[in-house]
């Protein structure tokens, strides 16, 4: 798949969930490349940005 492909599902299933909410979303494209795309649907930007900062202190203190 390629990035807009990937970008209008990411969309797509959020309208569907129909609740205000916001996803990041990374995929393997190839061997030794990955695609990341993301999309926020009625949500305040500044909430979005509060779970994405949440979400990559998470991630980095898994990954450590």
């Amino acid at each position: 798949m390629d990035q807009e492909e990937v970008q209008k599902k990411v969309e797509a299933f959020l309208q569907e969930l129909n609740v205000p909410s916001f996803i990041v979303f990374g995929w393997k494209k190839t061997e030794k490349e990955f695609g990341v795309v993301s999309s926020h649907h009625e949500i305040p930007p500044n909430a979005a940005i509060k779970g994405m900062s949440w979400a990559l202190n998470d991630f980095i203190n898994k990954s450590l």
